[in-house]
């Protein structure tokens, strides 16, 4: 073994004491630019290597064993045993709001990089050092056993490549956000945000993890003003409630538990619209989480500390509203701005042995909804169509959203068809609606094309105006039935699966 080590990184975190700990053990140290000023600066020994940009190629050839490797300063360049090298943080950058595309090319670390290939393609007889946490475990092992196992060796590579994949994936999702998002390679670099305490079940791990330099829109932008100990399931509770608060400009609660809507209601204020989402499902509200598309006040704030609610989501919260949320314990409190949506975001889907990749689903209605009745919807109609066709692309497939006024009173979702859907939405209406006081007309989303048989067991319940996307065979029988009852009925022209 050459005790001979090379060292060239931008993160200077611990680089000084793992030179001077090299140095310590007899190694030679040369470095370059910023890190051997501050080598100098500090009074460690090391020895120059200058190069021009963007290539260090006498270190290169150094590492592929060619000699003789000479630095543009005269440095011969010996075989290097260890190696420590890191990049620009590329992915800071680009995540800015005022960073400009034609800026990229002047933050791509080439030297580095290709420093860090060159290493790892050699790890038999290199150690590959790419990141600070690694300086200490090396340090120990050269000092007490005098080297490193192949083993170990073989996974400082290993998290280089990653390091380096990570790299590559940053630039090309940036750059991807111009392009074509499912192309015949997609690329895909995650930065850990949080570790959760559990996944979907108690015995599962799970992580939260944002795009790697993607500029923050969603739940990676969230500030934590109090609560902690989040699992996936809060993560996509908060997701889903706050996505539909935000399709509405008015103001709106949104309730959701288990990733779909259990109560939404639009309102003048806000205290007026969470007593109504409450209202819609007391129990399937229980544990859930609340979204709001306005800054909390103190009167919210004071209603939700005394409702079963996990976590809350909102815009803002004024100084009183949380100063109230801060005491109730256990309450996870969020804010949250209005998510800038990219329209060529993805949605991910995990399937065995690869994953499923499609546009995300953002258009609420792709033209105006076509009435095919006599019968038009009444304004209040309309209003309360278009506050349970915002749920129902919430809810899982089969969905069937039933709403009064400017109320959701029932959600029946992931049923195995679209009659078991309405029979079950009409069921927990009958039972709610000795609760809710009438609020005008019963009306119905579906996020599936009805059958015949379906939209007769809606207007037997008291429906009395539909919305559904259409396009089935039997959209002409149930225009004519509506007619028949009088019923008004749109057809959306676009469902909104959602499994």
């Amino acid at each position: 073994m050459d005790k001979t080590a090379y060292l060239s990184v931008y993160d200077k975190t611990g680089i000084e004491e793992f030179a001077k700990g090299l140095s310590e053990l007899g190694f030679a140290v040369y470095a370059s630019g910023s890190t051997y000023k501050l080598l100098a600066e500090a009074g460690i020994e090391a020895e120059e290597v200058r190069y021009s940009p963007p290539v260090p190629y006498s270190v290169l050839k150094a590492l592929s064993g060619r000699f003789p490797a000479v630095s543009e300063n005269g440095v011969e360049l010996p075989a290097f045993y260890v190696v420590a090298a890191n990049l620009y943080p590329i992915a800071s950058i680009v995540g800015q709001e005022e960073f400009a595309l034609e800026e990229l090319s002047n933050y791509l670390d080439q030297s580095n990089s290709a420093v860090l290939r060159a290493a790892a393609r050699d790890f038999t007889n290199v150690i590959t050092v790419a990141s600070p946490v690694d300086y200490g475990p090396v340090l120990r092992a050269l000092k007490e056993d005098g080297g490193l196992e192949p083993e170990i060796k073989k996974q400082l590579a290993s998290r280089a490549w990653q390091y380096l994949a990570a790299y590559d994936a940053t630039i090309a999702q940036y750059l991807s956000e111009t392009g074509n998002l499912l192309g015949d390679e997609v690329v895909i670099s995650l930065k850990k945000v949080a570790d959760l305490d559990y996944g979907e079940n108690r015995h599962q791990r799970a992580a939260f993890y944002a795009l790697s330099g993607a500029r923050p829109r969603g739940l990676n932008a969230a500030r934590v003003h109090a609560g902690e100990n989040f699992n996936l399931n809060h993560y996509l509770d908060l997701d889903t409630a706050f996505e539909l608060a935000m399709e509405f400009e008015e103001p709106v609660c949104a309730v959701a538990k288990h990733a779909r809507p259990s109560g939404l209601c639009a309102g003048a204020t806000l205290p007026e619209c969470l007593r109504g989402a409450l209202r819609a499902d007391p129990a399937g509200a229980v544990g859930g989480t609340a979204a709001f598309n306005r800054q909390l006040d103190a009167d919210t704030a004071g209603l939700l500390k005394e409702a079963f609610i996990e976590s809350v989501v909102a815009p803002g919260y004024s100084p009183d509203a949380l100063r109230i949320l801060r005491t109730k314990e256990g309450l996870r409190v969020l804010e949250l701005g209005a998510p800038v949506l990219s329209p060529r975001e993805v949605e991910l889907h995990s399937v065995a042995g690869g994953v499923l990749i499609e546009d995300k689903d953002n258009v609420l209605l792709s033209s105006e909804p076509a009435c095919v009745t006599r019968r038009r919807p009444s304004e209040a109609e309309m209003r309360s169509l278009l506050l349970a066709w915002r749920a129902v692309k919430y809810a899982k497939t089969y969905a069937v959203v039933l709403a009064e006024g400017n109320t959701v009173i029932a959600v029946s979702a992931a049923e195995s068809s679209t009659y078991d859907a309405v029979r079950g939405a009409v069921w927990k209406m009958r039972e709610r609606r000795s609760i809710l006081p009438g609020a005008g007309p019963l009306v119905m989303a579906a996020d599936a094309a009805l059958p015949l048989k379906t939209l007769q067991a809606a207007l037997a319940g008291g429906v009395t105006a539909v919305i559904q996307p259409g396009g089935w065979q039997d959209d002409e029988d149930c225009a004519q039935l509506c007619d028949a009852r009088g019923a008004a009925m749109l057809l959306a022209g676009i469902r909104h699966f959602r499994h």
